[in-house]
This record gives structure tokens, C-alpha cells and sequence, in this order.
């Protein structure tokens, strides 16, 4: 599960090398070691690492709790020490900062199906619901004025955000689902994967897809050699 840092010079990933999975970081340039962010205790899976540079977002696996919302702050007096965002009986996961990183944007079970929500960060007091028929894996466009997620049919869904109000008495208001295309996003085993992303201006989406089986890989190419030649007979 690598992500690249804002700047491209690290990349954060997770690694079972000692048993749990953990989180860890490395140079992208190769050289020297991994370096161990969050180790020990309960699995650990990175979602973001957030435009600013300041957290990394990561859903940890506990036992009594499911999947639950952590940032691990990387900047300031609070750097390497993991900050609780979101636990609950259900499972909380892929979370998404906002641009801004006034809002997190996340999937939940907790209406007997995952669909997305926002909430305000970093005290995640409030809740909106982004999905309308189930949903998963939010990405936020790069002026933060567009949510887009997986809808439940498989459909590549983009919601407008209307208004979004942070502060003592957040505000936050998103539109209707609008259908993009059919996504055919892969399925992961352990569900917690990021399996596409979207470009800052929201117009480019590099997917993970899944091929059917008996399907070629890829398409036929067909080259055709001295075809300058040809067209004038």
C-alpha cells in the first residue's frame, strides 16, 4: 500500500516484516533504510498522506473495534504520535482529508451497507451523508469542490460540494451523485486497498481494474508498415 508524500520524495507504506502490518517510510530515491513511523499492536493500512504534508491518514484493525479512522501527525511538537480520529462498533475506513484538511471524507458500515461520509477535522463532531445507495473509496478533487467515490453498482461516482463551512459550528453541503462510468474496479482481499486515484483537476482517474476471466489482457495492435506507400495506389 505505498503513497507518495506532497513533495515526491518519500513514500509511506505497510509491511508485516516484524508480524502486524506496520507503517514504515522510505526515501523515493532508494537510498538508505526503512524507517519505522508506527510500530506495534494492531494492523495498520495508509490511506492518504495529506496534500499539506502534516498527517497521514491510516485505518488500524482492532479486535474490539474493527477498522477504525487514525492521522499520524508528521510536522510539529505532536510528530509519530498517532491521534484517534474516528472509533465506533462499525468500521470506519479509507479515509480522505480534504484539500484544505478541514474534512474527512470516509466509508462506514454502520447503516448495514458502506456508503461515504464527511466529517469535520480534526474533532469530527458532525456527520453528512455523501453516498445515497451505498458507496466506497472517496477521493476528493484538488479544490476540494468536488467528491468523488465508487458507487455500490460499480459506477464512478462525482459529487459537487456546495458548501463547506469549518469552525465552531461546522457546515457542509454536498449535491446529487452524478454517474461518470462504469469504473470496473478490482476487488481487493483485505478491502482496505486504495485501488484508483484521480488527478488534482478531478479530469484524469488511474484505475485498478479487473479483467474477466477467458478475456485478453489487452487489446489486439495492429501496425501497419509503409503505409505511405499504399495510399497512393
Amino acid at each position: 500500500m505505498p503513497l507518495w508524500s506532497p513533495q515526491g520524495d518519500r513514500i509511506v507504506f505497510s509491511s508485516n516484516r516484524s508480524g502486524a502490518f506496520d507503517l514504515y517510510q522510505k526515501a523515493a530515491s532508494g537510498s538508505g533504510q526503512d524507517e519505522g513511523l508506527l510500530t506495534g499492536g494492531n494492523a495498520k493500512f495508509p490511506t492518504q498522506w495529506s496534500r499539506d504534508g502534516r498527517f497521514i491518514v491510516f485505518t488500524e484493525q482492532d479486535p474490539k473495534t474493527k477498522y477504525d479512522l487514525w492521522v499520524l501527525p508528521m510536522e510539529g511538537p505532536e510528530k509519530g504520535k498517532p491521534v484517534l480520529f474516528l472509533q465506533t462498533e462499525f468500521n470506519e475506513w479509507m479515509g480522505q482529508l480534504s484539500p484544505d484538511s478541514h474534512w474527512m471524507a470516509y466509508a462506514s458500515d454502520q447503516s448495514g451497507r458502506y456508503e461515504v461520509y464527511v466529517r469535520p477535522f480534526p474533532l469530527a463532531e458532525g456527520q453528512w451523508t455523501i453516498s445515497v445507495a451505498g458507496g466506497a473509496q472517496p477521493r476528493w478533487r484538488g479544490d476540494g469542490k468536488e467528491l468523488f467515490f465508487e458507487a455500490a453498482d460499480g459506477k464512478l461516482m462525482a459529487v459537487p460540494v456546495l458548501k463547506a463551512v469549518p469552525g465552531a459550528k461546522p457546515e457542509f453541503e454536498a449535491g446529487a451523485p452524478i454517474a461518470l462510468f462504469d469504473a470496473h474496479i478490482a476487488r481487493s482481499t483485505s478491502g482496505v486497498l486504495p485501488l484508483y486515484d484521480v488527478t488534482k483537476d478531478g479530469k484524469r482517474f488511474l484505475i485498478e481494474r479487473a479483467v474477466a476471466s477467458g478475456t485478453a489482457s489487452s487489446p489486439t495492435l495492429n501496425v501497419v508498415v509503409n503505409w505511405n506507400a499504399a495510399s497512393k495506389k
